[in-house]
């Protein structure tokens, strides 16, 4: 199930690369999902629920999470916006 979010959620970030700006939310969005899917995971980990072999994923989603917000194109300013 996951596997068919991610691909899905895949194909819409290709389709940002076009117009980062315009696709902000959608950057930040999947940076932070990641970021929470690897807290969760994480947690499962550590409490034995779910096997150590998958904080090899954990990690993954962390480094995909921060550089998605931090290479995140800026909020346009409100003066950005009302200049011509």
């Amino acid at each position: 199930m996951m596997f068919s979010l991610y691909v899905t959620l895949g194909v819409f970030m290709l389709l940002a690369i076009r117009n980062p700006s315009a696709s902000r939310s959608l950057i930040a969005f999947t940076g932070w999902s990641s970021l929470a899917h690897a807290a969760l995971m994480g947690t499962q980990a550590m409490r034995n629920m779910v096997g150590r072999g998958e904080l090899i994923g954990v990690a993954v989603l962390v480094v995909i999470g921060v550089t998605l917000i931090a290479l995140a194109p800026a909020k346009p300013s409100v003066f950005t916006r009302l200049t011509p």
